[in-house]
């Protein structure tokens, strides 16, 4: 497992070895034992482990990586990913691109988004994994591309076989039942990232994985990562060729959306999955970033700088009819995508409207008399080990927070810690 929990923060940055530098006895064994416990579904559990890492006998965080996965859980937990640790890098403001921020004019980014993938067949959008606006998101970029014909959705966490007849087989189960599972993949226990899958599905959107199938650890970072990104792109490549008249939407982490060689401090430029994908197809894909100007998981001193031009929708920045890209990912794909401040209404994030959700009461039985617990809820028509509609943490004695619900009969469930013994 941890091979592959390895593989899937690799694409967390432009850059990857301190990944596996900071990961020590102690580190592997909290990582693991997190990661069962979330592939059972028990949360708070998981919760509970990730803190034992995270945190120091005062209570104080732990930079490193048990926080920073903590930091995630609170996403899929609450829909609210926690605050960054340290002080935000300074910005340099004669940087190429920051100077022109000022006197770039924001339009609307899905429109943006629409008007270019007219123009391709292959769309690229990344998220921030600790991110659930990001998958928010990805649900309103699959709504508009579904009238220009985009019908296959491929995602980088769906789990994947090297056998195609058993690959085809998952995919084939997942388009059948219409919902993500607790085996479906990884992040997409996150019920943000499931509901996207759900309603895409339902948009008649037909999944596909891409996740590479050898979680070997020969060679070193660059090696690794190179071995990953061709196995995805090829996976794309031949899902394209086997659909010749469909069009793709496909999701992705960080930095597998660029489309350029991207410098290495190892010396030889790390070519990711779509700039792999671009070479083997020959098809220009539309690749976008939604990491950079996010306000919890990405820069926060490039968001500060955005953040006046941004009113109640996603924006992207222009300067004419250029796109501004800023960042890391200056020069290395197509457009940037800023999302609004969050705003908290009833101790929920205001953008899960967007998901065709109202705001409802957790019922009086499920709230706890004592500590914290996890209260769930599913869709009464979905099986035992489908992901919830939306969960959230409620405490004894504060004002509880609403559950974000669709007009469906729903199922509640509560999780409250396993005592340590």
């Amino acid at each position: 497992m941890m091979r592959r929990f390895l593989a899937a923060l690799a694409g967390f940055a432009l850059t990857v070895p301190s990944v596996a530098q900071d990961m020590d006895e102690a580190d592997n064994k909290v990582m693991n034992a997190a990661w069962k416990a979330q592939r059972d579904g028990r949360l708070l559990d998981a919760d509970q482990v990730l803190r034992s890492r995270a945190f120091d006998a005062n209570g104080k965080p732990r930079d490193g990586i048990a926080y920073s996965q903590w930091q995630e859980l609170q996403g899929v937990l609450t829909g609210i990913p926690s605050e960054r640790l340290g002080t935000p890098a300074p910005i340099d403001p004669n940087a190429p691109g920051v100077k022109q921020i000022a006197t770039a004019e924001p339009r609307d980014a899905v429109a943006a988004i629409v008007e270019r993938a007219r123009k391709t067949r292959v769309v690229v959008l990344n998220e921030s994994h600790g991110s659930p606006r990001s998958r928010a998101f990805g649900l309103e970029v699959a709504r508009a591309l579904r009238p220009l014909g985009y019908d296959l959705l491929s995602v980088e966490t769906f789990n994947n076989d090297a056998d195609p007849a058993k690959a085809a087989a998952l995919m084939a189960k997942l388009e059948a039942d219409g919902y993500a599972r607790r085996t479906t993949g990884y992040y997409t226990r996150d019920p943000v990232f499931a509901d996207f899958i759900r309603q895409a599905l339902a948009l008649g959107y037909r999944p596909f994985a891409h996740e590479e199938t050898d979680h070997g650890t020969e060679g070193g970072w660059p090696a690794r990562i190179a071995r990953r990104e061709t196995a995805q792109a090829d996976f794309i490549a031949k899902m394209l060729a086997a659909n010749p008249r469909s069009k793709a939407l496909v999701f992705v982490g960080f930095s597998h959306a660029t489309e350029e060689p991207v410098p290495s401090a190892e010396g030889e430029p790390t070519r990711w999955m779509a700039t792999r994908l671009k070479a083997m197809t020959g098809i220009d894909p539309l690749t976008i970033d939604q990491t950079t100007l996010n306000e919890r998981t990405g820069s926060a001193g490039l968001y500060a700088l955005v953040r006046p031009k941004l009113g109640t929708r996603s924006v992207t920045l222009f300067n004419g009819d250029t796109a501004l890209v800023v960042g890391n990912y200056r020069g290395l794909l197509d457009l940037q995508v800023a999302h609004p401040p969050l705003k908290v209404v009833d101790g929920r994030p205001d953008w899960l409207t967007m998901m065709n959700r109202k705001p409802t009461a957790i019922p009086a039985q499920y709230l706890p008399t004592k500590g914290t617990r996890l209260v769930q809820a599913y869709i009464a028509s979905e099986a035992d080990d489908a992901i919830p509609i939306d969960q959230m943490l409620v405490t004894a004695g504060q004002t509880p927070p609403k559950l974000y619900l669709p007009n469906v009969p729903v199922r509640y469930v509560v999780q409250d810690p396993t005592p340590t013994p």
